[in-house]
Order: structure tokens, then C-alpha cells, then sequence
């Protein structure tokens, strides 16, 4: 192929023969377009956009074409005489399924002889510098000449690769995609509809790719979800976004719900909106994972009920909705005797009646009321009531409820409730003033003997503020040596010799003075202070102990115990290092506990109380008769006394049945091989009946009041100086009655 000076690669002959001659082409055939008409067509020629030359077949002595000349062209790139259809490459990668020089040739033939014209695509054109360079090349037939244009394409050919290979990434990425993928139309009275869905996204649809082309996206929406998807869509179309992300609901094959991520973005056309792809994540197990984590924080996982966070969002609407003619009672429920329960059954079969509760309140309420369990056994119940009697009632079918027998393994258990009330109208009430109310009103059913229910005032309130300085004082006395103890001599009836002293607690209060236990012990037992405190008395008489046992060796000392130190296992730690701590005889310390000790132990309870007496210490129960022990318990726990009350021994100066019940225990001790210690001895007659009755040891005013360790270190003395029983009391009992 020859280049003129000054003509482009692309307007060089296409498949020319480098230096290649033509006949002389003024020569004309017959056949061929005469002059003036030849002239027409080159004049048109010459003024065409694309290269065009008129190429003349030139044949052997048979007539036979043996080469084409190029006769016109409208380009100086090619020149007069040049051969034609040499050498040409299509744009077919394959080299081995190239044809040769020779099949152009054959083509411009067919096209001469056969009248067809010949368009050949994206022919590759080499040039002498190296370039590829593609050309469309057009060849009709005119006259016994053919007409041959050509385009360059190259251009065009390499953006054209590029889309095609970019349209390959993206059809590769977009059916290969792991999350599912969508097209979407946004052409007026198209938008929204289906144009390709990739595998993943009919998967998670339950549906084949192909059926969804063409079908409105609404088909796949949640109803609820619709509105915000197409609100999107119509911004997009509109020009104003340029896409969004957005969490929604898909249909699942299975007519389920697939929550899913929706982000798309926007494709333009020709400077306009037309299309969205849209990539679908889907997050339906992350959805059920944070919905499980919410409601977690805003239930309890054992019964299903709201927990404390749900209770007080709810008390908050309920106090806001308040009017003159609403009223709002929070009852707060605490199960009795529920700990019985878990250390008989174990706690599985507690969670079993905790369940049961539940669902007992749950019927018994009405929605929008609310019922939630705050912590262990303690539930509350949020209700709209008509007034504070009507909250009463509340209360009293909550009680009936709730008290109904709860079958349980084969146990029919009876779990009642202490329940407490507050009610109010006033739309700016404090629900954690709401709460503590009624909680304040549930624990002081319990201190008045479980199973009841009672209505918050604001007494209680003032019996809280003032429990809560007896809290206080405690702990300071703990911290600051505010406790000490007094001691009441135990007398041997027989012989009048003072044989043991019960050790009394007393707090010196820095504002009330010395308070006896009845003033705090209920405080340090609810705060469980009563351990510590516990600790110290046993740590206390242990020390005195050992004082007057340098004295009068067999010298004994009894210790009140509570619930408390049971429970929690402490007490038989806190009566070793006791003992070792001040040298006493442990076998010397006589333990003092309840009859509701005994009630309230379990198995894990009873072995510490076995751990004590394998000490070598002894039981008492206290205050027999006034509670609810039967004799199985006498022989359950290792007792070795037995201390009559003082509301049996007050009535021995009167004839009546108090003393036919203290001569019954006294002779059931006998009998069993326990000691008695009768109480609150005031008088001589009381203590002569004891006497008569068979009672071995007596306490009371009427022989000693409490006093100093000091002190009854000086009434030891006297009590063994003396010359017998009666020249003791004779002298003790005047002092006593001071």
C-alpha cells in the first residue's frame, strides 16, 4: 500500500499492494459508463466525507478479471493505477481462520459478476509504521466498475472492546454476585419494573430470574414498606437523588418475610435517569439477633414478663394518660416462703411456680395493664383502677389468685403472696416514687406476718426514713465500736448458783442512747448487717467467756443466733475463730436460735447447724411454744435445751392453762433428756411454781437484771459464796425486783 504525502492511515487504501501499477485506466471497455456520465460520478464523488474510489476490473485475452485498478478516488492517499485487494486481516482474532490475499479478490469477483454488494466489518489494516488501523468496507457494483468506500473504525472499534469488555466485568459481577442484585426501570410508565434480577436475588425469593423480568418490584415489597421504596424511586427519576439505602421486608418463596439492605444508586442515559441497581443484602438473622438482644433488655428471659426497664417506660404512659376520673395502682407482689422451695425442690422446680405466677398474674390483669418481675420472686403490677378501693380489690383477687394451690412434681405447694399497694391520680406522679411506695407497703406486710396485703401511707414512708438511719447507725456502729453487750445470770434453781449468762445486745445510738434489740434487729436482719453484727456478739461473749471461766471454770454463756447467720453458712467459721481467738471452751457456748430458724433451714442449713454442734457447742431453742416447731424437729436438729417463753411463765401466779402447758414441756424435756430454762421470771411466786414444776434453770428480772461482764463476774462470786440456793435468791431477788 503506497501513502501519498500529506494523506491519513485512515484514508489509505485498504488492502492495496505496496508499489503495485494498474494498466493504463483511460482505457475504456465496452460496457462501461461513458465520459460525460463518468465525470458525474467522480464530481460526486469528490465531494463524499468517507474515501470512496472507483475501481475498474482488468481482464486476461479469455475476458477472465485477473486484478482490479483503482481508476478515481476522492483521497490522495491512493493513487490512479493502484492495485487492489493484495492483502487484508479481518478483525477475527483466530490467525489459522484468516483467508488469504486472493479472497477479497474473489469477492470484488462475486460482487462484479453477481451484482451483490459486499460489506466487510472491523478489517484489520496494517500500516507501514506498525498502527492498527480497522476499517467497514462497502463494495457495490456500478456498471462494469465497482464502487468501494471505506470508514475508519478504529476509534470506535476500541469503545466499543471497552464497553464490550466493561459489559463482561458486569455481567460477570452482577450473576456471580453473592448478595442479590436488581435493575430497576425509571422510565415514565416503566419505573419500578424488573429489567434483570441476578441468582442470589430470585433465590432469596423463591422465584427463577426470568420470572421476574418485567414485573413490577411491588410484587416482592411488604405493604408497610411500599410507600418509602417508591417515595425513593420517584426522587431518583426525578433527578434529585442519586440513590439510597434503605432496610425493608422482601417476600420469601416460602410467603415469609426476608428483611434485607436495600442500596442502589442510579444510572443516566444521555444526561437522563434510567435505570437503578440496586444491591439486596439480606439481614434477616442480623434483624433477628438485635430484635432478640431488645427484648432481652426489655424481658425477663424465665417468664416472659417485662423486667424493671419495661415496667417504668410503661408507668410513664400510664402516669401521663392520668385524669381526674382514672386512677393508677402499683401493687408490688413478694412471694412467701419461696426460698423454702428452691432448698427443698431446687430451683428448678422454684423457676416452675415463678412460671406459674406469672401467668396467673398475667390472666388476672387486663391490657394495657402491665405486669413485670423485677428481680428473684418479687413481681409488680401496673393497673388502671377507678379509685383506691378499687386498687384494694385488685390486691384481695391478686391474693385469691395467687394463694391458689401450685402443683409442683408431685407436690401441691401453697405460695402466697405479701403484697403491697400505692394508688394514684396525679398525671405528674414519679413512677420511682410509685415503686418505692408500693414496695415500702409489700414489706411491711411481711413484717406484719406475710400472706396480707397492705396499702402504702405515709407512715410508711417515715418507718422507711427512719429504718433507713437505723441502717446507717448500725454500719457506723460496726465501724466505730458502737455496740457492746450486757449479760443476764442463768440460775441453777437446785442450788441458786449462777451458771450461765445470756449475752443481750445493746447499740449505743449517738442520738437515741441505748437501744435495745427490738429497736434494730429487724433493720440489721433485712440488710443482712445481722452477720457481721452476729460476729462480733459471738467474738464478744467468747472473750468475756474466757474471763470468767479463769474464775468459775465451768462458767457457760448463751448467744441469741439469727436466720441470717444460719443461711449463710457462716456461723459455725464465726464460732471457731471465736473461740480460738479468745481460748473459751467452745462446749461451753450454748447457741441460741428460733423456733422459725428451725422452719426456715434447709439440708444445707441443718448440716451447719450439725457443724456447730460437732464443735462441741450446744442448741437452744428459744422461745418454745410460741411458734410453729413440732417435735420431728427436736429430733431433726441436735437440741440439748429448751427455753420456756416468758408469756407461759407470766401466768404461773394465777391459776390457769399456762401452767399446765409449762409442766407439759417440762415434762416432754424430761423425757426427750433435754434441760428447760424457763424466762422472765419476775416474781418469787413464779419461781416457786417453776420449782414445784421440776424447771432446773431460770432467768428474769426477779434474779438479776442484765448487766457489765464486770458485774457478773462480782454476782459469780456471791452465788458461790453463799450458803445455798435460798440465801442467793434471798439476796438477789430484792435487787432484781429494783
Amino acid at each position: 500500500m503506497i501513502d501519498r504525502p500529506g494523506a491519513s492511515p485512515s484514508q489509505a487504501w485498504p488492502g492495496s499492494a505496496d508499489g503495485a501499477q494498474g494498466r493504463d485506466p483511460t482505457r475504456r471497455p465496452a460496457g462501461r459508463l461513458d465520459p460525460a456520465e463518468h465525470q458525474r460520478v467522480e464530481g460526486a464523488l469528490d465531494n463524499m466525507l468517507d474515501p470512496v474510489a472507483v475501481v475498474r476490473p482488468v481482464r486476461d485475452a479469455t475476458g477472465t478479471v485477473t486484478r482490479f485498478v483503482v481508476v478515481h478516488a476522492n483521497t490522495p492517499a491512493v493513487a490512479r493505477g493502484t492495485d487492489v485487494g493484495d492483502e487484508w486481516v479481518p478483525p477475527d482474532d483466530d490467525a489459522a481462520s484468516r483467508p488469504g490475499p486472493a479472497a477479497l479478490f474473489h469477492r470484488y469477483v462475486q460482487v462484479l459478476t453477481g451484482g451483490t454488494s459486499l460489506l466487510l466489518e472491523s478489517l484489520f489494516v496494517p500500516t507501514p509504521d506498525g498502527e492498527e488501523r480497522y476499517v467497514d468496507l462497502r463494495v457495490v457494483r456500478l456498471g462494469d466498475e465497482l464502487l468501494v468506500t471505506w470508514r475508519d473504525v478504529t476509534a470506535q472499534l476500541i469503545v466499543d472492546r471497552e464497553l464490550d469488555h466493561s459489559e463482561r466485568r458486569f455481567r460477570s459481577a452482577f450473576d456471580g454476585a453473592p448478595v442479590g442484585m436488581l435493575i430497576l426501570s425509571l422510565e415514565p410508565e416503566q419505573e419500578g419494573r424488573i429489567l434483570e434480577a441476578n441468582q442470589t436475588l430470585a433465590d432469596l425469593v423463591g422465584r427463577a430470574p426470568e420470572d421476574l423480568m418485567g414485573r413490577p418490584s411491588a410484587e416482592l415489597h411488604h405493604p408497610d414498606d411500599l410507600a418509602a421504596a417508591f417515595e425513593e424511586l420517584a426522587r431518583m427519576a426525578a433527578g434529585s437523588s442519586s440513590g439510597y439505602q434503605q432496610e425493608r421486608r422482601l417476600r420469601r418463596g416460602d410467603g415469609g418475610w426476608a428483611w434485607v439492605r436495600v442500596t442502589a444508586s442510579v444510572v443516566h442515559r444521555e444526561g437522563s435517569p434510567s435505570y437503578v441497581i440496586e444491591h439486596v443484602e439480606d439481614v434477616t438473622a442480623r434483624r433477628a439477633a438485635e430484635a432478640e438482644l431488645a427484648h432481652r433488655a426489655l424481658y425477663d428471659s424465665l417468664t416472659g414478663l417485662g423486667n424493671r426497664t419495661l415496667l417504668m417506660d410503661h408507668l410513664r404512659q400510664a402516669v401521663g394518660q392520668l385524669g381526674t376520673d382514672r386512677a393508677l395502682a402499683v401493687l408490688c407482689c413478694d412471694l412467701d416462703r419461696f426460698r423454702d422451695v428452691n432448698d427443698t425442690l431446687g430451683h428448678t422446680a422454684g423457676d416452675e411456680v415463678l412460671r406459674e405466677m406469672a401467668h396467673r398474674l398475667s390472666e388476672t390483669v387486663r391490657p394495657p395493664d402491665t405486669v413485670a418481675r423485677l428481680s428473684g420472686d418479687e413481681f409488680v403490677v401496673a393497673m388502671r383502677v377507678r379509685d383506691e378501693t378499687d386498687g384494694l380489690r385488685v390486691a384481695r383477687r391478686l391474693h385469691e389468685r395467687m394463694s391458689e394451690p401450685v402443683d409442683v412434681r408431685g407436690f401441691r405447694l401453697v405460695v402466697g403472696p405479701s403484697i403491697g399497694v400505692t394508688t394514684t391520680t396525679d398525671p405528674q406522679a414519679d413512677p420511682e416514687i410509685l415503686l418505692r411506695e408500693a414496695d415500702l407497703a409489700m414489706h411491711q406486710a411481711k413484717r406484719a406476718g406475710r400472706d396480707r396485703w397492705v396499702l402504702y401511707d405515709e407512715t410508711l414512708h417515715t418507718m422507711a426514713v427512719e429504718r433507713l438511719a437505723t441502717e446507717e447507725a448500725l454500719r457506723h456502729a460496726l465501724d466505730h465500736g458502737g455496740f457492746r453487750l450486757l449479760f443476764q445470770p442463768i440460775v441453777d434453781v437446785a442450788d441458786g448458783r449462777v451458771v450461765s449468762a445470756e449475752a443481750l445486745l445493746r447499740l449505743e445510738h449517738p442520738e437515741r442512747g441505748t437501744l435495745a434489740p427490738e429497736a434494730f434487729i429487724d433493720v440489721a436482719e433485712a440488710s443482712d448487717l445481722i452477720v457481721p453484727i452476729g460476729d462480733w456478739v459471738l467474738q464478744e461473749a467468747c472473750r468475756q467467756l474466757a474471763r470468767w471461766q479463769a474464775r468459775v471454770p465451768d462458767m457457760q454463756v448463751t448467744v441469741n443466733v439469727s436466720t441470717r447467720q444460719v443461711s449463710h453458712l457462716a456461723l459455725a467459721d464465726q464460732l471457731d475463730r471465736a473461740a480460738r481467738d479468745s481460748g473459751a471452751d467452745p462446749g461451753r457456748v450454748l447457741l441460741e436460735i428460733t423456733e422459725h430458724v428451725l422452719l426456715d433451714a434447709g439440708d444445707a442449713a441443718a448440716a451447719e447447724l450439725a457443724r456447730v454442734t460437732d464443735a462441741g457447742s450446744r442448741l437452744a431453742i428459744d422461745d418454745f411454744g410460741t411458734g410453729y416447731a413440732s417435735l420431728a424437729y427436736l429430733k431433726r436438729f441436735p437440741v440439748s435445751v429448751v427455753k420456756i417463753d416468758r408469756t407461759f411463765v407470766e401466768g404461773l401466779d394465777r391459776p390457769g392453762e399456762d401452767t399446765a402447758i409449762v409442766e407439759a414441756v417440762i415434762g416432754l424435756a424430761r423425757t426427750l433428756g433435754l434441760q428447760v430454762v424457763a424466762e422472765g421470771v419476775e416474781t418469787a411466786g413464779q419461781l416457786a411454781a417453776l420449782r414445784r414444776l421440776g424447771c432446773t434453770r431460770v432467768q428474769g428480772f426477779h434474779l438479776g437484771r442484765p448487766m457489765t461482764g464486770e458485774e457478773l463476774a462480782d454476782v459469780l462470786d456471791r452465788s458461790r459464796s453463799a450458803g445455798g440456793a435460798e440465801d442467793w435468791l434471798a439476796a438477789v431477788a430484792p435487787a432484781g425486783r429494783g
